[in-house]
């Protein structure tokens, strides 16, 4: 059992309605590590990101938290994992600056960090706009900027590109860079290729 590894899973199998999804599947990953969940739709990639974050119970095998068998909620330390999924987890009928405020509260966030994300994606105008006024693309880049301050350590996201336009790519390559670079970690399930130096692929 090695404690230098944030996560791991160890033979992991999941079926679903008498379908097997996947099996005996093996990944870890340290600090600075991101590796990319790749496969056609329907081969189990959100499956299996919901079975690390501990939403979805696995069939067989476990998963590892530092070396502990422990759901990441859990986790009495520090914040261990944020979730960026295929929904946006935003509040419409608050506004843009409300919903950032809510979360950069319970996290701690200092303003300066705070100001720093809002500005990377060019959100200083939406803040008082009504959240549900924003398009699908918007709706992902303030998504963005709350994952961007978020203090877990590891980062759970299910395709994070999409409704993103070529250069909101770049700046989300470059806001996932900073998290590895200090000493985060990255389980990401895309169809789009990322270019990030260094990354572990797994096929499914």
């Amino acid at each position: 059992m090695n404690k230098n590894f944030l996560i791991q899973a160890q033979d992991l199998s999941f079926e679903r309605s008498g379908r097997i999804i996947f099996s005996s599947l093996n990944i870890s990953l340290e600090e600075g590590q991101i590796i990319f969940i790749k496969g056609k739709n329907g081969s189990g990639k959100t499956s299996l990101l919901r079975c690390l974050a501990g939403f979805t119970p696995t069939t067989s095998g476990k998963i590892l938290w530092y070396g502990n068998e422990v759901l990441p909620a859990f986790y009495s330390e520090e914040p261990l994992v944020a979730w960026l999924g295929h929904l946006d987890a935003i509040k419409g009928s608050l506004t843009v600056k409300e919903n950032l405020l809510f979360f950069s509260k319970i996290w701690s966030v200092k303003s300066n960090t705070f100001n720093k994300c809002i500005k990377k994606l060019s959100f200083e105008k939406f803040m008082n706009f009504p959240a549900s006024w924003l398009s699908a693309g918007e709706k992902r880049r303030l998504s963005l900027i709350r994952l961007s301050f978020c203090p877990a350590k590891v980062w759970i996201l299910d395709e994070p590109s999409t409704f993103l336009d070529s250069d909101n790519r770049e700046i989300l390559i470059g806001i996932m860079n900073t998290h590895l670079k200090n000493k985060g970690a990255i389980v990401c399930a895309t169809h789009d290729s990322l270019k990030i130096s260094n990354a572990l692929e797994l096929t499914l």
